[in-house]
Order: structure tokens, then C-alpha cells, then sequence
């Protein structure tokens, strides 16, 4: 053989073994290659554990924007992604969505996406799946627009499911010019999402039991706030403000002295009489509409009503807080009173309907203010002022307001009033009495 030939034959050989060479070093690049991809995919997925390992000591009380702008942190950060946003409905019940919670990287025109609207197929929307797309060629519209709204190659768009309702979208994704080849979005990632989409819901559940449970406390706070107020109304029907409060602070209300009050009586005429042909409804239908108008003139005039008993009705100006013109204001709501039982009078009269005729008697002088007991307690007064009153009015006559010396020298310049003279009160002696006619 030549020596040619064995130069040939050699040299074939060593192209052979090159070729060999350069095959195996190629595969054990690709190996390398696919290591390293598959150590950066195990160290992504460990971080997505970790992230998703801290969610389950996320508290209940969590505020929801400060959840979803966290998670979209952790995303970005710990699966290595370069755009990760969440899709929050614009209106609940539409399918126009908005960019929200927007972490890239540095360059990315953040400001530009965050606010981007964006409108979910409702078919796709209905379906509550995942996209996950790698580069593929594609025709599907949504899919363009999402790749050219956000200006990415790959990504991965999974729902938010609450309640069995898509709450919102996660989309995290790459440039393809940081890519190793092989690399993407891959299974694990919709895992991970679909992990801190269950968080997302769990702390919502939580939120919306909240706000249940703050409704219900609100709805409750209302109803006792209304019983209370009722329960007061009731309270203020029976006793005085300054009592009630004095009540409520001690549990008791002292009896207080008075130095000067204006006792008013009233009592209808002939009520025996007048009474016994009358259903007794009607009959308490008529009381009660004539102490219904007393009430409203006693409580204008600020005048403090003490009981009624039977047809006589009892109060007092001047208490619980002491005025000086307690007796000018009890004089003025007894010409009401007397007024208002006479218009009806004349009324009566022509409807020839049964009617009341009143008399009105005022005293004036020291008592004492207070409650006794513990059941069905009332605030009275008592004293001999209270008496002397009582005989002011049992000796009045019907239609008239009779006072007493004493208020007539409290009320005589601004009243006209005629002298009675001397008029023996039971049990009390000769009194001198004035009938009030009218203002001065």
C-alpha cells in the first residue's frame, strides 16, 4: 500500500473521531443545558412553595389590595418572571377588566400598563381556565391582545375563582430574549397560581363574613339604639329628664326642695253625672282626648305634668329646674286650658254632642320633688302647697281660673284679674282668691 493511501485512511479516521468528538461534546452541552434549565425550574418551583408556604399564615383580617399587590411582588421575584400583573373587573357582572399591581422590570413602562383595560372573550371567561402560552404561533385575538398590550412573548393568564366566580386574572410573563432554549411557562407555574388563587379566595370568604358579621353588628346597634330610644321616651313620659339621668348615674334620685313653685289643678264639673250615661270607652276616649291637648299646652309653656287622677290633672311649673316666671307660665297654659274647653263647649253645642266644663285653680309656694319605691314609681310633689292648690280649684267655678293671694302677687302686673274677696278652703280657713281674666 502507498504511502498516499495510508496518509488518506489516517485522515479519515481522525475526521471520524472528530466528528464523534464533536457530537459528544454536543450532547453533553445539551445536557448541561437541560441541567441547568431544570435547576432553575426545581429552584423556581421551591420558591413558589415558599411563597405559597407564607400564605398560610396570611391573616384573616388582610386588606385584599395590599394581598394582590404582594403576590404579584412574589411572583415576579420568585418564578423569575418579568411582567406580572392582576386583572380586577372594572364592574362587577361586565367582562371589561383593568391592570392592576403591576411589577416588572426596570425599563417596563409600568405607569403606561397599570390602568390598561382589557376585555375577557365571556367565552373564554365562562370556561375559568388557563392560558399558558410559549411562543406559538397563534390566531386567537385574545391571545394577540394580551401579547401586545403587555409588549410579551410568553405568559401564563390564570383566574382568581371565588365563590365559584372568576374574581380576577394573575398574568406573569417572559421576554423570550432572556430564554434558555426549552425554557417557558410551564405546569408547575399554573399550580403555584392556582395555590395563591385558593389564599386570594379564602382570605375573601374571610373579608365578606366580615363585613356580614359588621352588617349584622350595625343592623343590631341600629334595634338597640331604637329600643333605647324608645325605652328613654318611655322613661321621659314618666319622670323628668334631670330625674331619669340622676337614676341611671345612681340608681336612685334624691327628693329635692323647692323654694317657690306654681302648682296648677284642674277638674272637670259635674264628671259624676256627666259619666254615668256613657259607655265607659267613650268615656276614656273623651278624657283622654282633652288631657291629650293639656299635655301639649303644659309641655309649650315648659310646665313639668305631675298625674292625672280621674278627671283631675295635676302639674307644676318650676320643676325639676327651678324658672323665675314659673308662675306667669302656669297662669298663661291655664288660659289655654280654659279656652281650649270652652271652644270645644261651643262646638258640642251646636252638634248637640255631650261636653265637659272645667275649673282651673293655681297655688303658689315651697314643695318637695321626688320618687318613692321601687315599682311603678311616679314623680310627685308634696306639701302644703299642694293642698292649697287643690282648694283653689274645688273652689273655682266652671270656666274660671282661680288663684290663690300668693300667685296673684306674682302675676298681677301682667294679668287683669278680679277680686273674689275672702273664700273659706276646706280645712285651710278664709283665703283671699282671684279669678284671671285675661292678659294685661
Amino acid at each position: 500500500m502507498s504511502s498516499q493511501s495510508n496518509d488518506d485512511s489516517a485522515q479519515r479516521e481522525i475526521n471520524y473521531y472528530k466528528e464523534r468528538l464533536k457530537k459528544l461534546t454536543s450532547s453533553y452541552m445539551s445536557l448541561e443545558y437541560r441541567n441547568s434549565d431544570l435547576t432553575k425550574d426545581v429552584l423556581q418551583m421551591s420558591e413558589g412553595l415558599k411563597v405559597i408556604a407564607e400564605l398560610q399564615h396570611e391573616k384573616a383580617e388582610s386588606n385584599m389590595d395590599q394581598l394582590l399587590d404582594g403576590l404579584a411582588e412574589s411572583i415576579n421575584i420568585r418564578l423569575k418572571m418579568d411582567v406580572t400583573l392582576v386583572l380586577v373587573p372594572v364592574q362587577e357582572g361586565e367582562f371589561v377588566y383593568q391592570a392592576k399591581f403591576v411589577k416588572a422590570y426596570a425599563g417596563y413602562p409600568v405607569n403606561e400598563v397599570k390602568g390598561k383595560l382589557i376585555t375577557i372573550p365571556e367565552q373564554f371567561f365562562e370556561s375559568r381556565k388557563t392560558i399558558i402560552f410559549n411562543q406559538d404561533s397563534s390566531e386567537d385575538e385574545f391571545v394577540l391582545t394580551l401579547l401586545k398590550e403587555f409588549d410579551m412573548q410568553q405568559f401564563i393568564l390564570t383566574p382568581i375563582i371565588h365563590d365559584r366566580k372568576v374574581f380576577g386574572y394573575f398574568f406573569a410573563a417572559r421576554r423570550s430574549q432572556l430564554l434558555q432554549s426549552g425554557t417557558g411557562i410551564l405546569p408547575y407555574h399554573q399550580n403555584i397560581l392556582e395555590a395563591m388563587s385558593g389564599v386570594v379566595s379564602a382570605v375573601q370568604n374571610q373579608i365578606d363574613r366580615n363585613i356580614i358579621l359588621e352588617r349584622l353588628v350595625e343592623e343590631r346597634t341600629k334595634e338597640l339604639k331604637r329600643e333605647k330610644e324608645i325605652s328613654e321616651e318611655l322613661l321621659l313620659n314618666i319622670l323628668p329628664y334631670e330625674t331619669t339621668q340622676e337614676l341611671k348615674a345612681n340608681g336612685f334620685a334624691k327628693a329635692k326642695d323647692y323654694n317657690v313653685v306654681t302648682v296648677l289643678f284642674t277638674d272637670f264639673k259635674n264628671f259624676t253625672q256627666f259619666s254615668d250615661g256613657m259607655p265607659s270607652h267613650m268615656l276614656v276616649a273623651e278624657i283622654d282626648f282633652y288631657y291629650r291637648a293639656f299635655d301639649k299646652i303644659t309641655a309649650k309653656h315648659g310646665i313639668e305634668k305631675i298625674k292625672t287622677i280621674g278627671d283631675s290633672y295635676m302639674c307644676a311649673s318650676g320643676l325639676p329646674v327651678e324658672k323665675k316666671r314659673h308662675a306667669q307660665d302656669a297662669v298663661l297654659a291655664a288660659l289655654e286650658i280654659r279656652d281650649f274647653v270652652s271652644a270645644v263647649k261651643e262646638e258640642r253645642l251646636k252638634e248637640n254632642k255631650p261636653f265637659f266644663e272645667i275649673r282651673i285653680g293655681l297655688h303658689s309656694g315651697p314643695v318637695i320633688a321626688g320618687i318613692v319605691g321601687i315599682k311603678k314609681f311616679a314623680y310627685d310633689i308634696w306639701g302644703d302647697t299642694v293642698n292649697v292648690a287643690s282648694r283653689m280649684e274645688s273652689s273655682s267655678e266652671a270656666g274660671k281660673v282661680n288663684i290663690s293671694d300668693v300667685t296673684y302677687q306674682l302675676v298681677k302686673d301682667e294679668f287683669d284679674c278680679s277680686y273674689r274677696g275672702k273664700i273659706n278652703a276646706k280645712n285651710k280657713g278664709d283665703i283671699d282668691m282671684y279669678y284671671v281674666e285675661r292678659l294685661a
